[in-house]
């Protein structure tokens, strides 16, 4: 019985020592509000983010327009316009066999569309979730292109 109590009384004790470290690691770690000011970063501002997206497939694009602007209505952002951009057409002609026939020609063209987005006044987490979450959700066959418009302080010198 003497050994069981021994035992136990060890084990007890350890315990409160663990539990004591713990405690005293936490203390340690205490930050006052006055530093946590000091140590934050303000945010960016954006005046305007536009985001360019072209494919070759019309009915893709106008698909993401309306998953865009539904992202956009349920995240709040202001989603200032959405533009159409002349499609842009790309042709070859081509001999039809390899030697010099001149006669059987062919016609290839490649037509791409583009759509804009226009976003005003973005805060720089807000326009990282946003760029994010859209650009996960991109269709294949279809890229983005992203111009960001920062608001900055004018500097010193110009202020005398």
């Amino acid at each position: 019985m003497s050994l069981c109590q021994e035992l136990s009384a060890k084990i007890l004790s350890l315990n409160r020592k663990l539990l004591i470290n713990r405690f005293t690691s936490f203390s340690t770690c205490r930050v006052h509000k006055s530093e946590l000011n000091e140590q934050k970063e303000l945010d960016d501002l954006f005046k305007k983010v536009v985001v360019q997206v072209k494919g070759h497939d019309n009915t893709v694009l106008e698909s993401y327009k309306s998953f865009v602007q539904q992202a956009s209505k349920e995240l709040e952002i202001n989603l200032n316009d959405v533009r159409e951009e002349e499609k842009f057409i790309e042709r070859w002609t081509i001999l039809k066999s390899r030697f010099s026939n001149r006669k059987h020609m062919r016609q290839y063209e490649m037509r791409t569309y583009f759509r804009e987005f226009e976003f005003k006044h973005l805060t720089g987490s807000t326009c990282d979730t946003l760029l994010e979450y859209i650009q996960r959700n991109l269709p294949e066959g279809v890229a983005m292109h992203v111009h960001k418009t920062k608001l900055c302080q004018l500097p010193e010198h110009f202020n005398q």
